[in-house]
């Protein structure tokens, strides 16, 4: 009894230690090691066997002995059998998930071991009475062994009963933190997965790195095709960007840079090079050296490939494919200054702008106007050398740099072979079409600073060579670009004589033939300027139709010439009334609301429709015949009649004289000039007055100037009841308001009277 009093609160005490407190020295499942607990167990053992050895005989300390090595060895078996009922774990689980109050419970569960031990150890000794022939003593010794050793077991189950929640809740914070860790673990997975970037990880002391399997994956290889050194990578770098990249790479290292960063070109399993962004940061020690340096490659071969799209796009035209007028310019300015830098090498410029490429994209759509770009883009391309640029500025002009001109009669032949190849037709929609080109050309480049200096004088030849009509070239002279700056500021100066109502208009008169009398006036604008004086028409309507200022212009001019005719109606009143002549140009022409237009200021005015004459060229009715019927049947409607002018310059065609409604043919001045001389001319005018005749439309001769012309045209007698009219300077030059007056006042023969 007395033995198994004193083992068995020794095997509890260990007990405790191997359940509750985790006693184990290597163990990898506890929380909390205690491994001080032992010794203190094992003294108290010792000193209960050696004062039990007092009271006790010598076999009594053996067998105690004994069973404290078998409890020992039990402990051992424990390790190693797999019930979770024996490992400390278990337990603590136990109190953590299926108590509220563990504290409680486990006071409850140390109580209930007690009391089994007591009755235990009384069962032990009873069993082990007649083999260690106990004698029940009842004495003091037996009495303070027991309180000794019920005492210590007291203390270690407070001790159990107190540290039990602390290992709980450590174990919970590990938990806890394991769980963090694995969530971090997933989302840092995650992230680089949805990141598509791969990972590496070089350690500077072994120069061993790590590829993730992405990163190889990223050059087309397999997990196990790329060793675990940097020459794996290094030597994969393209050469052009190695150097670079190691610079960047050791700046970093030795703590000049914060971070590594570097684009380059890396070579792909399949032989190609793929553009990717590497990325790291390095890990210092506490001297700052780099021991480790760990970072991301991305592969941006589609962000380069954008870019570089972007970047062509920028430069060329989308259409043809040909450098744009930013790249073209570039270029020039390149060539500009390497012809500074040697003076023997030159280059020319080129300006080709497509004659009535409008008409084209009018008539056949826009479809049709590309594909003829394109066509043009290959033609031109194929005349000029590799070295030499096309470009296409814009709409539909060109520009060629043609570099080391050794002689400059290769320029022309190079524009005579151009316009030959604008003389074949093109193949458009099973539809041939053909198309001309003016082109200006600049070969003296020396003198120049600037790349749109350049282009600007080149682009002046071009219009140069449009004035001289479609299909032509000329060559850059400094006086064009005098006439062109001229130009420039006469259009300044016309923009601001509409806004201060410089014009003012000055009146011909119009004579019948057949008795001298004044039929009426054609209203001729004036330019009162306030520094040059009084500006011809010659030398500005070239500016207001190109600029189109001609418009406001026009309207101006119409609404004058009523409104000064009316006022004569009402002084001079005659029958028939004084008529007025008006030119409206082919851009007035072409406008929507022409018609409306008159209507209105036919109506401000108050002024007799059928007195007013609007005279039209022949050009400007063929540019849309369908358009330019419908207008002048709107016209006679409205009671106002249709001359046309300057017939016989043009395309003098009969079928819109006889389709459209036409009151006048008016003979241009350079068929009278010469019909006193020339019998070639005199027949000429005398076919153009039979077709009139023919046609019952009334005839006007402008630019009579000698009793000669005069006499040759009234020989001209009309055969169908036609009337025939004269005007010019043998009649009256242009007067202004107040001298037209004077001559109405006068009398209506003109002639008579001069």
């Amino acid at each position: 009894m007395r033995v198994a009093t004193t083992i068995m609160p020794t095997g509890y005490l260990m007990s405790i230690m191997r359940f509750h407190l985790g006693w184990r020295a290597n163990s990898e499942q506890s929380a909390v090691r205690w491994v001080w607990w032992l010794p203190v167990f094992c003294l108290v053992e010792a000193a209960v066997t050696i004062f039990g050895d007092r009271t006790w005989n010598w076999q009594n300390a053996i067998v105690s002995l004994l069973f404290f090595l078998v409890i020992l060895a039990a402990n051992k078996v424990i390790n190693y059998i797999p019930w979770t009922f024996f490992r400390s774990q278990w337990w603590i689980e136990r109190y953590r998930i299926k108590s509220d109050r563990p504290l409680r419970d486990f006071a409850l569960l140390q109580f209930s071991i007690l009391v089994l031990l007591v009755c235990g150890a009384t069962a032990v000794g009873w069993c082990f009475r007649p083999f260690l022939g106990i004698k029940y003593i009842a004495n003091s010794s037996v009495i303070f062994l027991l309180l000794l050793v019920s005492l210590a077991f007291v203390s270690v189950a407070i001790a159990c009963w107190t540290t039990l929640p602390q290992v709980a809740a450590i174990d919970a914070v590990r938990q806890q933190a394991e769980s963090l860790f694995l969530k971090a673990s997933e989302r840092y997975d995650l992230v680089m997965q949805g990141a598509n970037e791969g990972l590496w990880d070089w350690n500077l002391e072994n120069h061993e790195i790590y590829f993730s399997q992405r990163w190889k994956a990223m050059l087309g290889y397999a997990d196990d095709e790329i060793a675990s050194t940097l020459d794996e990578w290094r030597d994969r770098i393209h050469p052009d960007d190695k150097a670079q990249f190691q610079l960047e790479l050791s700046r970093h290292l030795d703590g000049t840079t914060s971070h590594f960063e570097r684009e380059h070109r890396i070579l792909h399993k399949d032989g190609t090079y793929r553009w990717v962004l590497s990325r790291g940061l390095a890990v210092r020690n506490e001297e700052g050296q780099a021991y480790r340096i760990a970072g991301s490659q991305t592969d941006i071969t589609d962000r380069h490939r954008a870019e570089a799209q972007l970047s062509h796009d920028a430069l060329h035209d989308r259409l043809t494919g040909l450098p744009n007028r930013i790249l073209f310019q570039e270029r020039l300015e390149h060539v500009l200054q390497l012809a500074k830098r040697h003076n023997i090498f030159s280059f020319a410029v080129l300006f080709v702008d497509l004659d009535r490429f409008k008409t084209i994209n009018d008539s056949l759509g826009h479809l049709v106007g590309d594909r003829l770009l394109m066509g043009i883009a290959q033609r031109l391309k194929a005349c000029i050398r590799s070295s030499d640029t096309l470009a296409r500025l814009g709409g539909d002009e060109f520009a060629m740099l043609i570099e080391d001109v050794d002689d400059k009669g290769d320029i022309i032949h190079l524009v005579e072979r151009i316009q030959q190849e604008f003389k074949l037709p093109f193949h458009l929609n099973g539809q041939e079409i053909y198309a001309n080109a003016s082109i200006g050309v600049l070969i003296e480049t020396a003198d120049y600073d600037c790349a749109e200096d350049l282009l600007r004088d080149a682009d002046i030849a071009m219009y140069r060579a449009k004035e001289r009509g479609r299909g032509c070239y000329e060559v850059f002279d400094i006086t064009m670009r005098d006439r062109a700056v001229a130009m420039l500021h006469l259009e300044t100066d016309l923009r601001k004589a509409i806004i201060n109502q410089e014009f003012q208009l000055h009146y011909q008169p119009i004579v019948a033939l057949h008795n001298n009398q004044i039929t009426g006036f054609e209203a001729l604008v004036r330019w009162q300027h306030p520094d040059k004086g009084l500006i011809p028409p010659i030398e500005f309507i070239g500016v207001a139709e190109e600029t189109g200022l001609i418009l406001p212009l026009g309207i101006w001019v119409l609404q004058e010439a009523c409104t000064q005719m009316r006022a004569w109606h009402e002084e001079f009143p005659s029958d028939p009334p004084l008529s007025v002549s008006v030119n409206v140009s082919g851009k007035q022409f072409a406008q929507v609301d022409l018609v409306d237009k008159i209507r209105q200021i036919l109506v401000e005015t108050s002024f007799d429709p059928h007195c007013l004459k609007l005279e039209i060229t022949e050009s400007t009715i063929v540019e849309d015949l369908a358009s330019a019927k419908a207008k002048l049947i709107q016209l006679q409607e409205l009671g106002i009649q249709v001359s046309i002018d300057d017939f016989g310059t043009g395309y003098s065609s009969l079928s819109y004289l006889s389709r459209f409604p036409i009151n006048f043919l008016k003979i241009d001045r350079s068929f009278i000039q010469d019909i006193d001389t020339s019998s070639e001319r005199l027949e000429i005018i005398r076919a153009i007055v039979s077709l009139a005749d023919s046609l019952k439309i009334d005839v006007v001769a402008e630019g009579v100037e000698t009793a000669s012309q005069l006499a040759q045209l009234c020989s001209l007698q009309p055969t169908s009841g036609q009337e025939h009219f004269a005007q010019g300077y043998l009649f009256s030059k242009p007067l202004n308001r107040d001298a037209a007056k004077s001559l109405i006042a006068s009398g209506r023969d003109c002639y008579a009277s001069k």
